[in-house]
């Protein structure tokens, strides 16, 4: 069997697989000086792979048929595999391990390395959480995988041979003897994830840590290092984080069990990183010790110095369909209200309703940046966008924005009238595309007006988050008129006891803006999810749209294919009570009146989501990435102001990213930056396909056809039939040329009916 094969069976069986780097020859494929000969083809392509998700059949069809031509890795997490090294006296360690554990030759699968020495992995299933030790010295040359990754069955080794599977096959890996996990078990310690990697921690381990805390600090920290403690404990470390929290003046023990039983239910845990970051800006150092002796199949080599794609990291096999962490469960959630699979609307909601539901209470410690976000979801019609919608608006009502949440745009002074009514307005609207095409054939004739003052308020309520929004004088005075004449109907149900839910909240609301009105609008938070068609949306996208309009400051989601087929047997996912519970956490910090008719505001000091210094890194790095882009575009296409507001998106996606979890790392730029770096590209082939029709008809073509080759790739039928302006014989003519040139590459592809075409995907 090939190695996508013996990969899908991994996958099927529930494992999680990733690519390695293609190896020919004995000569590693991946591009970086200095990658040692015993790593060729046992790296993986993606500097991320730790958080390889559960790939789902799309993605893993792309996957198998463009990424995998020699071999993958498997994950050790929930594994335990027994790597037989016969060079350095595995045969004869093996033999007494047997001895000592006679089910160890039961093992439900067992491969021959491709070394050809005899060396052999045995695989059993690990213990959830355990803590393992990956060496044993009663038992040189073996070593103990349950982190990090090992070579797959069906991979290339660079002496010509393929691992091989000797017995067994995923589907029979069983639970690990009793015995072995006993030899191997670290005592006292149990497993966490930081930084990418394992380590093994125990209870005095994280009261070193919290010592290192002040027990006083604000709410925010302190139900952090609960989570935190919590998740790192498996749930039993309630005494170290009750006798850390009782050093402190707030101490009430009448709370503590609840709040502890409550990180147990919550969707969005908060990772050990999160306390060490904590611990370590109190002066906390990490012991040696505590880092797991995890190895995998061969050393990655260093990347940082040597990358040959000119980006600031890498962002090979980074999945854009799956956010990392609660962004990820959010996104996975709306994704199963919708029977045809719309992965790429569903992150654009989660990511969109995220920054809604917390993003008046949140920023970050770099940029000071908000959450709000305007999103693009183009789709076909009938594919699933109206379930998309719905999802999004469920987030909105599990977490009580609901009353803030609005499904059309009017006119300017209704937005203006919807900032008063809440601190909030966020749009969720359908055939927005609709609606920009009548303002672009509204600015060409010169009729209208109204609109463009609909598009320039929306702009500039997106930018004020952190300030105050001007109105004019006719609109000042029209609010003044309607605040006064609601406060006083206000008061006067609450002066004859016959008050409606909120209204004492919104009577305070109401005389805080009249007090304001001078000064403007305080704080809007304004954000717009927008969904339409690739019919309606793709020639919206010019020169002006992009770099000085409504467009260039929005995200766009495309969903390319036109004609998603159904999910089989689907029902919508209900939403478990743990995920609203922790929506509505993320929304009111513990501080907010839920009650119906509560006003959706929030005016006090925001809370700032630290970042670690690696991240701050990176997004140093990024900041110069795109600003060099800026300096190249700027005599080549003239669309630097396009990448000179790449950053702001990157900051802001991976602030929304980190917020559930209380600390950025660099796992959210990477992601986030991965999706600003598709985004700007997508939208440079629009303007550039739709602008150079005319003086550059072949440069045109050539940027249509790789906007719809760019993500899982597509037929020649497909793209003939999307581009119909153009001649068939002009788009064959591209299409073998870009080939030819390595901007894309060309494959079979065999439908379910059998029926053979070319298919071409977009390279890098």
């Amino acid at each position: 069997m090939s190695a996508a094969e013996e990969a899908t069976a991994f996958r099927d069986a529930g494992f999680r697989v990733f690519p390695l780097h293609e190896i020919r020859g004995d000569k590693c494929q991946c591009g970086f000086d200095g990658c040692p000969p015993e790593a060729a083809g046992k790296h993986p392509v993606a500097s991320n792979w730790q958080h390889t998700p559960h790939w789902s059949d799309e993605q893993w069809e792309t996957i198998t048929e463009y990424q995998m031509p020699t071999g993958y890795g498997v994950l050790c997490d929930g594994l335990i595999v027994v790597d037989v090294d016969i060079r350095n006296g595995g045969g004869d360690s093996l033999e007494k391990l047997m001895g000592d554990i006679p089910e160890i030759s039961g093992a439900g699968l067992v491969v021959s390395t491709g070394s050809g020495d005899g060396s052999k992995h045995y695989y059993f299933k690990a213990p959830t959480g355990a803590a393992l030790v990956s060496k044993h010295p009663d038992y040189p040359g073996l070593d103990f995988k349950s982190s990090g990754y090992v070579v797959g069955p069906g991979s290339l080794h660079r002496s010509g041979k393929t691992y091989v599977i000797a017995i067994g096959t995923p589907d029979d890996i069983d639970d690990a003897p009793a015995d072995l996990v006993a030899k191997l078990i670290r005592p006292d310690r149990h497993r966490a994830e930081w930084d990418g990697r394992a380590i093994d921690v125990a209870h005095s381990d994280i009261a070193d840590m919290l010592a290192h805390v002040d027990p006083d600090c604000d709410y925010e920290t302190w139900i952090r290092c609960g989570m935190a403690v919590h998740d790192a404990t498996g749930g039993t470390g309630f005494e170290v984080w009750d006798e850390w929290s009782g050093r402190g003046d707030k101490y009430s023990a009448d709370n503590m069990q609840s709040h502890w039983h409550s990180f147990g239910r919550s969707a969005n845990p908060v990772r050990i990183g999160t306390l060490i970051h904590y611990a370590e800006a109190g002066g906390w150092k990490m012991p040696v010790e505590l880092a797991s002796d995890q190895d995998t199949e061969s050393p990655d080599p260093e990347r940082t110095e040597t990358r040959k794609d000119g980006l600031p990291c890498d962002i090979a096999g980074i999945d854009l369909t799956a956010p990392p962490g609660f962004a990820g469960v959010c996104a996975d959630w709306i994704e199963g209200q919708s029977r045809r699979p719309r992965k790429h609307l569903a992150v654009a909601g989660a990511l969109t309703a995220l920054g809604n539901i917390f993003g008046m209470r949140y920023t970050d410690d770099r940029d000071g940046v908000s959450c709000n976000l305007f999103t693009f979801c183009v789709a076909g019609s009938r594919t699933g966008k109206e379930a998309i919608q719905q999802g999004v608006a469920g987030l909105h009502r599990a977490a009580g924005i609901a009353p803030a949440t609005h499904g059309a745009i009017k006119s300017e002074q209704e937005i203006i009238r919807n900032l008063t009514r809440h601190q909030m307005a966020a749009y969720v609207i359908d055939e927005i595309g609709i609606f920009l095409a009548k303002i672009k054939n509204a600015q060409k004739s010169g009729g209208a007006a109204y609109l463009d003052g609909v598009i320039g308020m929306l702009m500039q309520a997106y930018s004020k988050a952190d300030g105050f929004m001007l109105v004019t004088g006719d609109m000042k005075e029209e609010l003044r008129s309607a605040m006064i004449k609601d406060l006083s109907q206000i008061k006067k149900r609450i002066e004859e006891n016959d008050a409606k839910p909120g209204d004492v909240a919104r009577a305070d609301a109401v005389e805080r803006s009249l007090g304001n009105l001078d000064k403007g609008i305080e704080r809007p938070f304004l954000s717009l999810i927008g969904f339409t068609t690739p019919v309606t949306f793709d020639d919206l996208v010019d020169f002006n749209s992009a770099t000085n309009g409504f467009i260039g400051r929005a995200l766009i989601f495309n969903e390319r294919d036109t004609a998603p087929r159904s999910k089989r047997r689907f029902k919508k996912k209900p939403m478990p009570p743990e995920l609203e519970m922790s929506l509505m956490q993320l929304y009111g910090a513990g501080e907010f009146d839920q009650g119906a008719g509560a006003r959706v505001e929030y005016y006090g000091p925001r809370i700032q989501t630290p970042t670690t210094d690696a991240a701050i890194d990176l997004l140093d790095d990024v900041t110069e990435w795109f600003e060099d882009q800026a300096v190249k575009h700027k005599s080549a296409s003239g669309l630097e102001a396009l990448f000179l507001g790449a950053y702001e998106l990157v900051s802001k996606v991976s602030l929304i990213l980190a917020v559930p979890e209380g600390l950025r790392t660099v796992e959210h730029v990477r992601w986030a930056f991965a999706l600003i770096y598709r985004d700007v590209q997508e939208k440079a082939r629009l303007v550039i396909g739709n602008d150079r029709e005319k003086d550059a008809p072949k440069m045109a073509l050539r940027a249509k056809i790789a906007n719809l080759i760019a993500d899982e790739g597509e037929t020649l039928g497909v793209i003939c039939n999307r581009l119909r302006k153009f001649k068939r014989e002009d788009i064959e003519k591209a299409l073998a040329e870009m080939v030819a040139q390595g901007v894309a590459s060309e494959a079979e592809a065999v439908a379910k009916n059998g029926v053979k075409s070319k298919r071409y995907k977009l390279n890098g």
